[in-house]
């Protein structure tokens, strides 16, 4: 019998955003519970870490899917992170890395958006949408 292929998912946050933004936690962790689902499949089982938002949980992260003897992760850049919420899950496990990027929808209804009024809610809302990798060049000397 062939043994089901291991992928691990982990979304990347930060988690000194969580009290500034009312909301954003749990809309990033729905958008990486979206992906979990869409990897689900016959043959392939998911080890889902939801968000790594701090270095604590990196090192967690990082155990658990060494453990679980994941064949590879998909890394979703869920917002604005550090690389000591990327690194040390890379540096602990040695399998390939997919990074992607998705946006929950194709563009930001900026009609919508600058009405919001509060710049706090903005900020909130620009963050909910995904951000470019700070932590690539890290990624370039693993």
């Amino acid at each position: 019998m062939i043994s089901p292929l291991k992928v691990g998912l982990f979304g990347i946050a930060l988690d000194a955003c969580w009290p500034q933004f009312a909301g954003l936690k749990a809309r990033l962790e729905g958008y990486v519970a979206r992906v979990a689902a869409k990897l689900a499949r016959p043959g392939v089982e998911v080890v889902n870490r939801g968000l790594v938002d701090n270095p604590d949980r990196a090192y967690a992260a990082g155990r658990e899917f060494r453990r679980a003897e994941v064949d590879l992760i998909f890394l979703h850049v869920s917002t604005y992170a550090l690389s000591s919420t990327v690194v040390p899950v890379v540096l602990r496990v040695e399998v390939p890395v997919i990074v992607f990027n998705l946006a929950p929808e194709p563009a930001i209804d900026y009609a919508s958006f600058n009405t919001l009024g509060d710049r706090i809610r903005m900020t909130g809302e620009w963050l909910g949408r995904r951000m470019v990798p700070a932590f690539a060049p890290s990624l370039c000397s693993i």
